[in-house]
């Protein structure tokens, strides 16, 4: 699909970051203090943003996975990660700040993720294409998105590519 250039349309961002036991009780404030003895983590899939992101951020502080307890036990859904935490199964995982607001865990966070739509130029313009853009313009859609923690929707439904130009501005 990517060789043919398709429609870019801004779907929402959403914060990222390290989900954590109500009250923080092992005190953890940043990725280098997952690598402190005591500490217990569950983790995201390989290959997902999410895990991408907390791999990246522990290569930067110097840690190696394999050093961490829980680094190599994944599920597949930041739900699980929070489930894992609220069971006292882990103390720490990476996910996003909704799912730590919906099971009143804590959270820290690490950085916003942007969702952008990529749509194939020649089904841009199908009626059920345009009709779940625009239900990215209605009220109701956002007052509900806005009531979300960790959800930004600022940009919602604006087309990135192909930019338009000066005159359609």
């Amino acid at each position: 699909e990517l060789d043919r250039m398709p429609a870019v349309v801004n779907f929402c961002r959403r914060e990222q970051g390290i989900l954590l036991a109500k009250g923080n009780p092992k005190k953890i404030s940043g990725v280098s203090d997952l690598a402190k003895p005591g500490i217990r983590m569950v983790n995201r899939s390989l290959g997902t943003g999410t895990r991408l992101l907390l791999d990246k951020e522990m290569n930067k502080a110097g840690i190696r996975g394999e050093k961490i307890e829980g680094y190599g036990h994944e599920v597949h859904r930041h739900l699980e990660v929070g489930i894992e935490i609220l069971g006292g199964r882990a103390d720490a995982g990476p996910g996003i700040r909704a799912v730590a607001a919906m099971l009143n865990l804590d959270f820290l966070p690490l950085r916003w993720e942007r969702y952008d739509l990529m749509i194939a130029k020649e089904r841009f313009f199908d009626a059920k294409v345009q009709r779940f853009l625009g239900l990215l313009h209605e009220t109701n859609f956002r007052k509900l998105a806005e009531e979300l923690d960790g959800y930004d929707i600022g940009l919602s439904g604006r087309m990135l590519f192909p930019q338009p130009s000066p005159k359609e501005k």
